[in-house]
């Protein structure tokens, strides 16, 4: 139960920290091995964004960055 709240508040951490860097909308999902983020991103999702992304989720999890999937929500 403490592993399922752990990720849950990781996940929601990670939405609202994206959010704040002015994407529209975020939404993060932890695996046992990777992470997925989707995200809106209004004029599309440029490299510069990927890493930013990418940088949020390293600092927040355990997570390496081959681990972590960033996709563009349609």
């Amino acid at each position: 139960l403490n592993e399922l709240v752990s990720t849950a508040l990781s996940e929601a951490q990670i939405e609202s920290l994206v959010t704040a860097k002015g994407y529209a909308d975020c939404v993060a999902f932890m695996g046992e091995d990777s992470i997925s983020v989707v995200v809106s991103a209004p004029e599309g999702l440029q490299a510069a964004d990927v890493a930013r992304i990418k940088d949020i989720v390293i600092q927040e999890t355990d997570y390496t960055a081959p681990q972590i999937k960033i996709m563009e929500a349609n």
